[in-house]
């Protein structure tokens, strides 16, 4: 009876003590459901956390949405893991360091320790991100190739630049 009491008490102290998500899980939530899309190639769900009004290597939403389709489409990209993330907030603009292992299909199921250099890519994502009204978007995107060490020791911390004047 005792143990029973206790795990209540436990559950019952969880449970009113878990809180509610803050933003930076929900920006991370957003960056690791947009990678889990890429194993069911559901480019729509890929291509979710963009914004509308999303820019980065001179696509917009649209255009990334192909860029997407295309690499998954081909076989480029069979998974995508998030190796590490670091996220900044403040207010509604946040940012966020991101480290992607996209893999093909010889890659699936490994760890990134043990993917050969032919099996995948690793690639840093520098996103801007605001709050809008359905929640946290990318409104803007950069990224470049980077060494499988480089994603194994993890991103940069996420730093915003100045708030701009209003």
């Amino acid at each position: 009876m005792a143990i029973a009491l206790a795990i209540a008490a436990a559950g019952a102290a969880w449970w009113w003590g878990r809180g509610e998500e803050d933003d930076e899980a929900r920006i991370r939530r957003l960056v690791d459901g947009s990678a889990a899309a890429v194993a069911s190639r559901d480019v729509n769900a890929v291509v979710a956390p963009l914004s509308e009004r999303f820019g980065g290597h001179g696509l917009d939403r649209a255009g990334a949405k192909q860029l997407v389709a295309f690499e998954v489409l081909r076989g480029a990209w069979v998974s995508a893991a998030v190796a590490g993330a670091t996220v900044a907030v403040d207010g509604d603009r946040a940012a966020a360091q991101v480290d992607a292992v996209l893999s093909r299909a010889a890659g699936r199921g490994k760890a990134l320790a043990d993917l050969l250099p032919g099996e995948g890519t690793a690639h840093r994502f520098a996103l801007r991100l605001e709050r809008e009204a359905d929640g946290w978007r990318v409104v803007e995107a950069a990224w470049r190739p980077i060494t499988l060490a480089e994603a194994l020791a993890g991103p940069p911390p996420a730093t915003l630049p100045p708030a701009p004047d209003r």
